[in-house]
């Protein structure tokens, strides 16, 4: 998953290259550890051991075990290579086709089996940690909001479509995108072959509202 080379220690205070590089080890570490057990199944004294370093450094870093925890989910769905590599950004100028790349994305993202897991965990504690919950659904929308937003933006402003508020519709657009994603993760997932119809007709769907 997402375990990276353990880096040997030396004496002393370690420098700010070091201190960067125990801090990605501890993450990544955790990231395969809750994925593995669960939340609240996964120690502090466990991710440490994994990580390479002692519990008292872990705690000096990540005083909670929430705390560590929204940090690597922050760390995790932030990443342009977990749980796959993300293309870069789609051409602008056939908006269909822009908006097809994207939700392909997403939704190849969002069915990834480490992915589903995360949110599973997320969602086990949502109502215990309801922040917790939110990142898990938030973070990492918004920039790709804002893309599609700006697309819509230069479409309407080229007479190709009516996009009154570009930001909402962004917002709508990847919450209809992100639907398989929920659903997997209680446990409904899509073949490829169901997730690329899917992207299709939302796609066409959406393309046809603002086309009126």
């Amino acid at each position: 998953m997402a375990s990276q080379s353990k880096t040997p220690r030396r004496g002393g205070r370690p420098t700010r290259a070091e201190a960067s590089r125990l801090g990605e080890q501890v993450r990544a570490a955790a990231l395969d550890l809750f994925l593995e057990h669960g939340y609240e199944d996964t120690s502090m004294d466990a991710i440490a051991q994994a990580a390479g370093t002692t519990k008292n450094s872990l705690y000096t870093r990540f005083p909670t075990k929430e705390a560590l925890f929204r940090s690597v989910l922050a760390w995790a769905t932030t990443r342009p290579d977990w749980p796959v590599r993300q293309p870069p950004p789609p051409a602008t100028d056939d908006l269909e086709l822009a908006l097809t790349e994207i939700a392909d994305a997403a939704t190849r993202r969002g069915l990834h089996p480490a992915m589903i897991r995360l949110e599973q965990v997320a969602i086990a504690h949502a109502s215990r940690y309801p922040e917790i919950a939110r990142q898990a659904f938030g973070t990492g929308v918004w920039p790709r909001r804002e893309f599609v937003a700006d697309l819509l933006r230069r479409h309407a402003a080229a007479g190709a479509i009516t996009a009154d508020d570009p930001e909402m519709l962004a917002e709508l657009f990847l919450g209809m995108v992100a639907a398989p994603a929920r659903l997997a993760s209680f446990g409904i997932v899509r073949n490829d072959a169901e997730r690329e119809r899917y992207v299709r007709g939302a796609v066409a769907l959406f393309l046809r509202s603002m086309r009126l």
